[in-house]
């Protein structure tokens, strides 16, 4: 039988409004309704969040598993607490921010079941904003070997889109703590560097909310997290001697760059010929 746990971690600066649209889009509105969702608090939580947490506690009842952080520990810490509690055999992940689409888990769910070779399924986004509902649609590479050819250039995977096997989780797999930012692909590349298999679905599996400061949040520190799993990543893949160092050289100078230098280059085709070639 399966079953599916949903991963979701909030912490203070959260919207409210936000939050209860992605439990809706999870729960109210799926084709496929999970049988648990993991909601880490991460810290203290204004009341407003409390609230939304509160009214879907009381609709969910157990369904609902709640865990806090007494106070907040970061994205990485909070995932591996919730991977703990859950009990799905299948372990989606979902921000606080974004709508998944009504067939999402029905969809991630057919495709793992037919695809026992595969143990991570991501799938494409559609971005919004306030004043936008479809901006840039991203495309994931859909076979294991696309995802070998490209992960060293960028994310073969978007994060909030993802389903996974809990045995890979049972197995000793885990989010690297060591690491606040761009945990995912850290996750990635030990996952291929073990032996298991990713893919992705051809289709629009989450709205993704691209926020307005979402250029300023790349600071130079998490540019440089960033580099040093590209650096790591890549040589438990190809060895230390391997012309793919190149990319994330590369993408470290891009995050350096001037804010409006970026905009331009990450709204151009230019961005999607680099990580699909």
């Amino acid at each position: 039988m399966t079953s599916i746990s949903v991963l979701i971690s909030v912490y203070s600066k959260d919207t409210p409004q936000y939050l209860e649209e992605a439990l809706q889009s999870i729960w109210s509105q799926q084709t496929l309704r999970p049988t648990q969702i993991v909601l880490i608090q991460d810290g203290p939580l204004p009341a407003p969040l409390q609230d939304v947490i509160a009214h879907w506690k009381s609709q969910l009842g157990q369904v609902l598993t709640l865990v806090s952080n007494p106070v907040n520990m970061g994205l990485t810490h909070s995932l591996n607490k919730a991977i703990k509690a859950a009990t799905g055999n299948y372990i989606a992940r979902m921000d606080s921010d974004d709508r998944s689409t009504p067939q999402r888990f029905e969809q991630q769910a057919a495709y793992l079941d037919n695809h026992p070779d595969i143990d991570i399924v991501g799938g494409c986004i559609q971005e919004f904003n306030a004043e936008n509902p479809c901006l840039n649609i991203r495309q994931y590479p859909l076979t294991h070997q696309a995802v070998i050819s490209m992960i060293h250039k960028a994310s073969p995977l978007a994060h909030p889109t993802v389903m996974m096997r809990r045995r890979i989780f049972d197995n000793g797999l885990h989010y690297d703590e060591r690491y606040r930012t761009s945990q995912d692909i850290a996750l990635w590349f030990d996952a291929i560097h073990q032996g298991y298999h990713i893919g992705n679905l051809p289709v629009i599996i989450l709205h993704f909310r691209r926020a307005d400061n979402v250029y300023q949040r790349r600071s130079k520190a998490k540019a440089w997290n960033e580099f040093l799993i590209y650096i790591k990543g890549i040589n438990k893949l190809s060895g230390p001697f391997s012309l793919k160092y190149i990319y994330p050289l590369g993408r470290l100078c891009f995050r350096l760059m001037p804010i409006s230098l970026i905009r331009r280059i990450y709204d151009s085709p230019i961005r999607r010929r680099i990580t699909e070639h």
